[in-house]
């Protein structure tokens, strides 16, 4: 078990990915902090973490508030001492549609979460990871943040900022011991998904579930992508078999 007693933090926990991610974790023998902005959903899953044997703590954080953000980074860091792995996975699609139609509210919405969430977070464990001279940082990105999707373009630039944020912390934390990478996975069979199919559908003159079925049958690889599939990728750049990559930001979508 790579990640025996080791204290990991992981965003936006409560559903989708970031439970999912959680739960490989808890599994392998970490003990996690489920945070979320969500109580109830951070608190469900952290139940189902300690009902499986495993032990987790649920914490509420709004990742675009600082003060939230190192209220839940104290909070571990007194309980268990460490933080070995942070994993920054909350983000939000916000709204579709041509850009010349988003309004400022949902541009600054996106890229709160998406990329200054993943700064405040990051700024808050690194001290500590500092102190340790170890750590795993880990963000959750996207295929779009390295190709684009029109209808979504300010989401795609936040996913690609994040691409940029992880090579510059890499370069800078390489000294102290602290790895950082980038998932980026293209689209999962998830709630959120099911929004952008019915909101993007239209602008390519197609039914929600016709556009689900050609985002489908793109990958290369004749399957679709789980939740499972991206938190392993997670888990192993968590565990000591990723030592010596940092900086890498790494596509799970089957080809595409």
């Amino acid at each position: 078990m790579e990640l025996q007693n080791k204290v990991a933090i992981v965003t936006g926990a409560g559903q989708g990915l970031g439970r999912a991610v959680a739960l490989a974790f808890a599994a392998d023998g970490a003990i996690v902090a489920v945070a979320d902005i969500d109580p109830a959903n951070a608190r469900g899953t952290a139940e189902r973490i300690r009902g499986d044997g495993g032990q987790a703590l649920d914490v509420r954080a709004d990742v675009t508030d600082y003060s939230q953000v190192e209220a839940m980074v104290g909070q571990v860091v007194e309980r268990y001492g460490s933080i070995d792995i942070l994993v920054n996975n909350a983000g939000i699609v916000g709204p579709q549609g041509p850009l010349v139609d988003l309004n400022e509210s949902g541009f600054d919405s996106v890229v709160g979460v998406n990329l200054k969430g993943v700064y405040l977070c990051s700024k808050a464990s690194i001290p500590q990871m500092v102190t340790q001279q170890s750590g795993k940082i880990i963000h959750i990105a996207s295929i779009a943040g390295k190709m684009g999707e029109a209808f979504n373009g300010i989401y795609s630039a936040t996913k690609a900022a994040v691409i940029n944020l992880t090579q510059s912390m890499a370069l800078e934390l390489a000294p102290n011991g602290i790895n950082v990478n980038s998932v980026c996975p293209a689209a999962m069979d998830t709630a959120i998904m099911d929004e952008v199919y019915e909101a993007r559908a239209k602008y390519f003159g197609l039914t929600s579930e016709e556009f689900r079925h050609q985002i489908e049958n793109s990958f290369p690889f004749p399957r679709k992508l789980t939740l499972e599939d991206t938190a392993n990728l997670a888990m192993f750049l968590a565990s000591s078999k990723s030592d010596m990559i940092t900086g890498q930001s790494i596509s799970v979508s089957g080809g595409l």
